[in-house]
């Protein structure tokens, strides 16, 4: 679940396991909460509406929200992203001649709703984390995708007939499993950043939040660029909760064989998840979770689907035949190729021509009345397939939506060649990807180089910056399994800070970082980085308030800038925020403990302060 703007309105999207997508708008749930104090229990136990709810079609994971482009999207098990992109009316395109070459940033209106299915080649796995990534006018260009073998994959929303461009993960001596070692760290998030979301320093011991006798220099390899090595600054975090630091494992890759990369089970009643599977499934197929486990492992294969198939699902498997998904690829006349859409927007300014077309000659639907899905398929709304750069109308009825993405078609992969980090270039500026694995971040830059003879500049990797030490912990393994994940993660922008969190029940916060002036190294160039400035609860924290034998999973973490002036009842933020600026966070634990810190940063020193 996830808090963003949809345009000018705030919305909470959650999704789940059966593959729904649902979202609320903030308003009406702090207007029900406010106004339904102290009502009967009957309009207490009436729903919230939803505005929006739509279905992956398999357990759903990662959500992003884009307030610009008004986009929502949904990655799933099915190794793909679903975005929907919702019609607008606002500011109409001017006449083209050549609808087919339409560019996407020359029209900012949509004549229909989108579900636009972004396919990734068959390397791809199950997706957990996904970030749009915006070009130089703020327009939604990309969505970013890491699967949970730690590739990383930025594919263009709107462009037909192209392919990803991959980023491979982190060497394996660099980043190992703490929960299933010797196993390879997964990859859980992805979090794109921008320039001025960077805080300007000085030196290169604030750069990194060490001295530069410390750093390690990783050099590149086996696809990955030179990295600055950040650990030991882990040592220098107050109050650190951690336990004895996690053994760095060799500079060699660990050789096991058949099978290598997989961890070895710790015995028949502790069969880990979606790892050494006996029948040689791969990494992210579903198997038994551990009794009693509220946490549930959601990493399904694509054949499996929801293990809880309702009658609903089995009546589409079995009595629905595939229906004809036809594209509305019109045949080009005397072979004019160009001619054909060769993206969304020239796609959906095609069907808005026929559309005024149809209304002047004065047509009506071939199928006027018809119930359903049989109606004239321009006046409904459509998905979108990039990979293939073909247009279906969307079903309207449930069983009919359940039977195509249950179809052939969902089988379908982007076998194009993948495509080039340099197309990047075509955002207009400057990239910044965040990386998270199961305790580890990495920080990746994007940039076109002014001349061949520029030196690329250093990515920054921490590992182990989020580690639990009780894994093995007979009393834990139950509650804690397959909790390793640093899957949550919020920005604020003005602090320039980054809080991630783990459901082993702790959270890091960073600060970005950037060079005033630009250093220089043999191997490349210093100039962004980012700070490992606490790991919260604290260790005197747990030790009051986190008892081991009472430890739990994080269940969520929320993070929002302190309002004054807000007495219960009244206009929520109406006495407007807290200066200097606070930010609240809120740790959430399965056992529905709440432990809260409020975040600052002194302007002068540019120091972190908790409270």
């Amino acid at each position: 679940m996830i808090i963003g703007f949809l345009g000018d309105e705030e919305i909470v999207l959650a999704c789940y396991d059966d593959g729904d997508v649902v979202a609320y708008y903030t308003k009406d749930l702090a207007k029900r909460i406010f106004t339904r104090r102290g009502t009967s229990d009957v309009l207490h136990k009436s729903a919230p509406e939803q505005f929006f709810h739509e279905n992956a079609g398999i357990s759903a994971w990662g959500l992003s929200i884009h307030q610009k482009s008004r986009l929502i999207a949904v990655s799933s098990n099915h190794h793909e992203v679903v975005v929907f992109a919702l019609a607008l009316t606002q500011n109409p395109p001017s006449r083209r001649t050549n609808i087919a070459i339409t560019p996407q940033p020359a029209i900012q209106t949509r004549t229909r709703n989108w579900r636009i299915v972004i396919r990734l080649p068959p390397a791809a796995d199950n997706i957990p984390n996904i970030c749009f990534i915006d070009d130089c006018h703020g327009n939604a260009q990309r969505v970013g995708a890491v699967d949970i073998k730690g590739n990383l994959w930025l594919a263009d929303i709107w462009q037909g007939n192209t392919g990803p461009i991959q980023v491979r993960p982190l060497s394996g001596f660099l980043i190992r499993s703490e929960e299933f070692y010797p196993a390879l760290s997964r990859g859980w998030g992805v979090f794109a950043l921008d320039e001025r979301d960077f805080l300007k320093v000085k030196t290169r011991e604030e750069l990194f939040g060490i001295p530069q006798s410390q750093i390690e220099i990783v050099p590149a390899g086996n696809g990955c660029s030179q990295l600055v090595n950040i650990r030991k600054a882990l040592s220098e975090i107050p109050d650190n909760p951690h336990l004895a630091p996690f053994p760095t494992p060799a500079r060699e890759p660990i050789i096991l064989g058949p099978g290598a990369g997989m961890p070895l089970p710790w015995g028949p009643a502790l069969f880990q998840t979606g790892f050494a599977m006996p029948d040689g499934t791969g990494l992210g197929s579903d198997g038994s979770d551990i009794g009693g486990d509220e946490l549930e492992d959601t990493e399904e294969s694509e054949g499996e689907g929801d293990s809880e198939g309702s009658e609903i699902d089995m009546e589409a498997d079995l009595f629905l035949p595939a229906p004809d998904w036809s594209a509305l690829n019109h045949p080009q006349q005397d072979g004019d190729q160009s001619a054909v859409p060769d993206n969304l927007y020239a796609w959906d300014a095609r069907l808005k021509q026929e559309d005024f077309k149809g209304r002047q000659d004065g047509k009506e639907d071939m199928d006027q009345g018809a119930p359903g899905d049989t109606a004239n398929p321009h006046n409904l709304d459509m998905t979108y397939f990039p990979h293939s750069n073909t247009v279906h109308p969307t079903p309207r009825s449930a069983l009919k939506m359940i039977a195509f993405v249950r179809s052939g078609k969902s089988t379908e992969r982007n076998r194009h060649p993948l495509t080039s980090p340099d197309h990047l270039e075509d955002l207009g500026k400057k990239l910044f990807l965040l990386r998270t694995y199961e305790k580890d971040i990495e920080l990746r830059s994007f940039a076109p180089r002014t001349s061949e003879n520029s030196p690329p500049e250093f990515g920054v990797v921490c590992p182990d910056a989020l580690t639990f030490g009780r894994f093995r912990n007979v009393g834990l393994r139950g509650h804690f399994h397959a909790t390793s994940r640093m899957n949550m993660i919020a920005m604020v922008p003005e602090l320039s800070l980054m809080v991630i969190g783990s459901p082993i029940g702790r959270v890091v916060l960073i600060t970005l970082t950037r060079k005033a002036r630009t250093g220089e190294h043999d191997q490349g160039s210093w100039e962004h980085g980012f700070r490992v400035e606490w790991v919260l609860p604290t260790k005197s924290d747990e030790d009051k308030h986190r008892k081991v034998k009472n430890l739990r999973p994080l269940h969520g973490m929320a993070l929002g800038p302190v309002q004054v002036g807000d007495d219960v009842g009244d206009k929520v933020g109406g006495g407007g925020p807290a200066m200097p600026r606070r930010y609240r966070l809120m740790l959430h634990y399965r056992n529905h403990d709440i432990l809260s810190y409020e975040l600052t940063r002194e302007e002068q020193t540019g120091k972190l302060c908790i409270f």
